[in-house]
């Protein structure tokens, strides 16, 4: 009857603590399809070429490699949406930079910056996040910037010009579109790179939030089932060590009308030996008769 007791308790926790899984797979797989945030960023460029007789338009598109001392402008188109399907507001701001960098040593030593402020935004108070700018820039001013800086000091340097979307959300910098533009060559290719650790940070702390429901459910189940599993060890022990005081009979005879029920073997053999008595077993069930008094533990 003891272990039949302690079977179903195991299997209630086991049920309980898969159906929690269950539980928490749902809602990952839940937010996982229905996420907070979303983002689209479909920024892009175009290059605006000098007049000249070798090409037939006077645009071209991005991902393509580009003849530096042809290029008149760079326009660049920041579309950027971020969606919030959460019904809080976001306070966020934005700027557009531009930033020269020159290097020595194959580019591993800077050895100049200068830092232009192209757009600055103060702070919106929004549900979502919607940014549509088009600047021209100017890729002759910057290349001729360089020039003067090379032949002021008598020096070759490689150089780059990064044009930068920055986004602050919440007041913390969360988010970039940058596009690097190589300077001083002949033939060049512009990459673009995103940033956002906005999203980053919002998916870590739901990652995190699941780690930690998943170690608190597993130090629980540890707990309930080394209490089971320990309790069962620790009264075989205590059996153990009091066995020459137990007698195990087959037909108890036992006044239902003088009935103390205990919830703990010890305290049934702590009534035995102060009274001097035997316990008696009957079926995995023990009990002490004090006084005409039964004294029983999980009959």
């Amino acid at each position: 009857m003891q272990e039949k007791s302690k079977k179903i308790k195991i299997l209630f926790i086991l049920s309980i603590i898969l159906l929690t899984v269950i539980l928490f797979l749902g809602v990952i797989i839940n937010n996982m399809k229905n996420k907070k945030y979303s983002l689209e960023n479909k920024t892009y460029y175009e290059v605006t070429l000098n007049p000249n007789n070798y090409f037939l338009n006077d645009k071209l598109k991005s991902y393509n490699y580009y003849i530096a001392s042809s290029i008149k402008d760079i326009d660049i188109y920041f579309n950027y949406y971020l969606k919030n399907k959460t019904k809080k507001n976001i306070t966020y701001s934005y700027d557009i930079t531009a930033t020269i960098k020159s290097y020595a040593n194959n580019g591993t030593k800077l050895v100049w910056t200068k830092d232009f402020n192209l757009k600055n935004t103060s702070n919106k108070i929004e549900k979502e996040i919607k940014i549509n700018e088009n600047y021209k820039l100017d890729y002759q001013y910057y290349a001729n910037y360089v020039k003067a800086f090379q032949e002021y000091y008598n020096i070759k340097t490689e150089n780059y010009l990064y044009v930068r979307l920055n986004i602050k959300i919440n007041n913390k910098d969360s988010s970039y579109v940058k596009l690097t533009i190589p300077i001083s060559e002949d033939i060049i290719e512009i990459t673009m790179k995103e940033e956002n650790t906005f999203l980053k940070t919002n998916k870590e702390n739901f990652i995190l939030k699941i780690i930690i429901g998943f170690i608190i459910l597993a130090i629980f189940t540890i707990y309930l089932l080394s209490k089971i599993l320990f309790n069962k060890n620790n009264e075989k022990a205590i059996l153990k060590t009091y066995q020459d005081m137990i007698i195990t009979t087959k037909n108890p005879d036992i006044n239902t009308n003088n009935i103390i029920y205990l919830t703990n073997l010890k305290d049934l053999i702590n009534i035995a030996i102060n009274n001097n008595s035997n316990i008696f077993n009957y079926q995995n069930n023990y009990y002490a008769i004090i006084d005409n008094i039964y004294y029983i533990y999980n009959f």
